[in-house]
Parts: structure tokens; C-alpha cells; sequence
């Protein structure tokens, strides 16, 4: 496939990665620009359907801030030095206190997307990002679903309700997927992890199909075996860990709204604005 640069060039701009539909660029070390891969409707789509979700959740101190552009062929965030909530918790020592402040943010930035009718629909610690206040807003709404526009895929088999995937996705499959976003904050890892391989960086890098193919066979073969586990609602023991009703509320649908979810944590824990 040929690759288009990100329009509208700076003298400072670094190509961060090239995703399945997306270029990330960090443009004068302040903005992330997402630009399509190409001008194929398949890659500009999720662009678009960002951007327009972006407008519709408006500035909000629990979602990434989208920054006016005046273009509808790319969209412009916030550069948050910080990186996601994953690769902060893994580089730094977090103090309980403020961990139980994310735990309620997240919960937070679930309650307003949820407000607009937007379904996430890959809700996971990666895409969440840590401000310069040590604050969390979600972003990276290029799949979600929003009204009248169907989802453009799911969660990752560690954080997916078990469902009928041709259907479309709903609050409860964000809830569930909220779930398990908590239990990596609270736990350091995605939920059954134990269950898949760690591979050696020979194995990730490498180019050979038959390699490759063997890769992805155990992580189908891992992701079968989770989905297997929350079907039987089979869940991760999370007793003695922060939160610990409010995840499990989450997994098995005891909650129909991610307002319950904050009340219930709220009513639990002491609160942080």
C-alpha cells in the first residue's frame, strides 16, 4: 500500500507509527496528528468518524482535547508527554492515592461518552493518557459507535463481553470492557495474561510466514480460551484489590450504566475530583 503523508507538513514533524488504517505523527512536539494511510474510504472513515466524535463530546477535562484544524482529512489531539496510562503505570511508581483517583476518572470519561451516546467499543488502559496535571482522559475514538453509525469493531478478547458480534455493540459491552480496564490499573496486566505466550523478539520481528502464522495461532488459540472463561463467567480473582466490587459489578452486569458503576465506588471509596 503507498503511504500518503500527513497533510499540512511542519518543519517538526516525527512519524510516531503507521496503524491498520491511520499515520501518527508528533507535529512541534505538541500535537499528535492522525492522517489516513491513504485516500481509500476504508482508511479515511475512522479518521472522520474521530473527528466527529471529538465534536460531539466537545472539551471535557476527562477526554483527550481535540485541536481545531480546519481540515476534515486528518484530525489533531492534544500531545500528552505523559504517553497512555499503560506506559505510565509501567515506568512509574503510583501512590494509592492516586491510583484511586484514576480508578474513579476512568469511570468518569466512561459516564460522559456514555452521556452522548457513544460506545467506545475498545475501552482498555491503553487509551487513556495521563495530562500534565496527573489527570487520565480517554481517547482514540476511531472505532467507536456513535449515533447512527454502527461500531467498526470490538474490544480485544481481555476486555470483550462474550455476545453475538454481528450485532451492534452496547453499554453493557463498554461496561464489561470497563471492567477489565480497571483490573489492569489495579493489577498491572490485562486479565488472564498468564494465558499467553511471551514471545521473544526474534519471534515478534520476525518475517517469515511460517513464524508468523505460529504466532498468531497461539494468541487465536489464547483469546479462545479467555473468551471460553468470561463466557462461563469465569472471572480473575480480584479480591483485596481496590475496587474489587465495582470490576466484578462491572463483569457480571450487575451495573446498567457506568453512572451506578461511579455512585458504587463513590459510596465505597473517598472521592477525588
Amino acid at each position: 500500500m503507498k503511504h500518503r503523508p500527513a497533510i499540512k507538513k511542519s518543519t517538526n514533524q516525527k512519524l510516531l507509527m503507521i496503524g491498520i488504517f491511520a499515520e501518527v505523527y508528533l507535529v512541534d512536539d505538541k500535537i499528535i496528528r492522525k492522517a489516513p494511510r491513504s485516500p481509500s474510504r476504508e482508511d479515511a472513515e475512522p479518521i472522520c468518524r474521530e473527528a466527529a466524535i471529538y465534536s460531539i463530546l466537545g472539551d471535557h477535562p476527562r477526554i483527550a482535547q481535540c485541536l481545531p484544524s480546519g481540515h476534515s482529512d486528518y484530525v489533531d489531539i492534544q500531545y500528552y508527554s505523559h504517553g497512555d496510562l499503560v506506559t505510565y503505570c509501567r515506568d512509574t511508581k503510583i501512590s494509592p492515592d492516586l491510583q484511586a483517583k484514576w480508578f474513579q476518572q476512568i469511570i468518569e470519561a466512561v459516564v460522559v461518552i456514555h452521556r452522548h451516546g457513544i460506545i467506545h467499543s475498545d475501552l482498555a488502559l491503553r487509551q487513556f493518557f495521563v495530562d500534565d496535571d496527573l489527570n487520565v482522559r480517554l481517547g482514540d475514538f476511531n472505532s467507536s459507535q456513535y449515533p447512527g453509525n454502527l461500531a467498526l469493531g470490538y474490544e480485544k478478547a481481555s476486555h470483550c463481553l462474550p455476545r453475538d458480534y454481528e450485532m451492534p455493540n452496547t453499554v453493557a459491552s463498554d461496561l464489561f470492557a470497563l471492567g477489565s480496564t480497571l483490573y489492569e490499573l489495579v493489577v498491572g496486566s490485562p486479565p488472564y495474561q498468564e494465558l499467553y505466550p511471551i514471545e521473544s523478539q526474534d519471534v515478534m520481528q520476525s518475517s517469515d510466514h511460517a513464524v508468523i502464522r505460529a504466532r498468531i495461532q497461539r494468541q487465536h488459540l489464547a483469546d479462545a480460551e479467555v473468551e471460553e472463561r468470561f463466557r462461563n463467567q469465569l472471572y480473575p480473582d480480584i479480591s483485596g484489590f481496590l475496587g474489587s466490587e465495582v470490576i466484578m459489578g462491572c463483569w457480571t452486569g450487575e451495573y446498567t450504566s457506568a453512572e451506578e458503576a461511579l455512585a458504587r465506588y463513590c459510596k465505597t471509596y473517598d472521592q477525588y475530583s
